[in-house]
């Protein structure tokens, strides 16, 4: 990535700082170590001032440190790494910093205890609001990703029949998206079928897919750190009238939910008009509370479009639309399309069919 881009990633960091009467910022998570500096190994503690960006990590990755970042300082350190934390923040003259709340305690109360007379506020959903809006280079990986978990699952399909497990589908569908590409899963895989599917999270089983059983199949692959999130509920032989009309009506609450994005619309309109399709028929109790959610380095990002959270759409947001009905003990159904917000509306970055059937 571009040297130019991540000094905009760092000015949204610096704004913060300079807003809050703060000297620097300790960021400690992957993904926004990885956001801020391109670092991708797994144990570091990236410190920013207005002036310096400094990366203290151990000996595995400082050759990886040196290659991934762009006008970072690298910091190797050995067995006290807080000491080393706290005396670097010094060094830098960071007397005030936000740090992320997700750090944990003993590692808190450490460094608090070698920074002495420190002012220190704790933030983590300005980090999601910031990285909320993707830059085009994070655009073109999420479509990357979406390729591969698109073309790993279209090669699923004509593998799959009645009378296989739900685990089965699931391996198959892992070595398929992997031969295409994906660097990992960006979440344990959902398949429910039946009965199950009313689950809205049910993993997969050693459960025989039957005859009539809708299959709910929710996965998503990563593709330079970036995530995709799918979601198709297959139809196994014969369905029965009713479960093939609350399988219509997820689509077209979806369909409704998808028409509705645009920027300036705020994400309250775009689940209201999904659900607006439930409530028409009298099966909003049987509903989830939230439509979709961001996606990117995290597979739950910002926005949130779900009720109690209300955010205004802008140009360059990913988000997930997923309508779904759940009757425990009966069925379920979701399905979930990737959109990008754009300039002037809203462009579906999912492409598979909605509608599949297994015969």
């Amino acid at each position: 990535m571009k040297k130019i881009q991540y000094e905009k990633r760092l000015s949204g960091l610096r704004a913060y700082i300079e807003d809050h009467g703060l000297t620097g910022a300790l960021i400690t998570s992957y993904e926004n170590r990885r956001y801020f500096c391109g670092f991708t190994g797994s144990s570091g503690y990236l410190l920013v001032t207005r002036d310096h960006v400094v990366l203290i990590t151990d000996k595995r990755y400082t050759t990886q440190a040196k290659e991934q970042t762009v006008d970072c300082e690298i910091v190797e350190h050995s067995q006290d790494r807080l000491r080393l934390v706290a005396d670097t923040m010094k060094r830098l003259g960071i007397t005030s910093s936000v740090m992320e709340s997700g750090m944990t305690a003993g590692e808190y109360f450490s460094l608090k205890e070698h920074l002495g007379d420190h002012r220190t506020v704790l933030e983590d959903e300005y980090f999601l609001e910031l990285r909320m809006v993707k830059d085009e280079w994070e655009i073109e990986a999420t479509r990357e990703a979406i390729r591969r978990a698109e073309a790993g699952f279209d090669r699923l399909i004509p593998r799959l029949k009645i009378g296989m497990t739900e685990k089965d589908l699931a391996d198959e569908l892992h070595y398929l998206v992997n031969r295409e590409g994906a660097e990992a899963m960006s979440f344990g895989t959902i398949v429910a079928s039946g009965a199950r599917g009313a689950m809205a999270h049910g993993f997969p089983t050693n459960k025989v897919i039957e005859n009539g059983d809708m299959v709910v199949v929710d996965f998503g692959v990563m593709y330079d750190g970036y995530c995709s999130d799918m979601t198709r509920t297959l139809l196994f032989g014969d369905i029965s009238q009713e479960n093939r009309r609350i399988f219509n009506l997820v689509l077209e609450s979806g369909k409704r939910a998808v028409e509705a994005v645009r920027p300036g619309v705020h994400s309250s309109e775009v689940e209201a008009a999904h659900r607006a399709v439930f409530i028409r028929e009298g099966l909003d109790d049987y509903a989830l509370r939230g439509l979709g959610h961001g996606i990117g380095l995290q597979i739950h990002e910002c926005p949130r479009v779900q009720i109690g959270k209300d955010t205004v759409l802008r140009p360059n947001m990913i988000f997930t639309i997923e309508p779904g009905l759940y009757f425990p003990g009966v069925c379920g159904v979701r399905t979930e399309d990737d959109v990008l917000v754009t300039e002037s509306g809203v462009e579906n970055l999912s492409h598979t069919p909605h509608e599949i059937h297994i015969e």
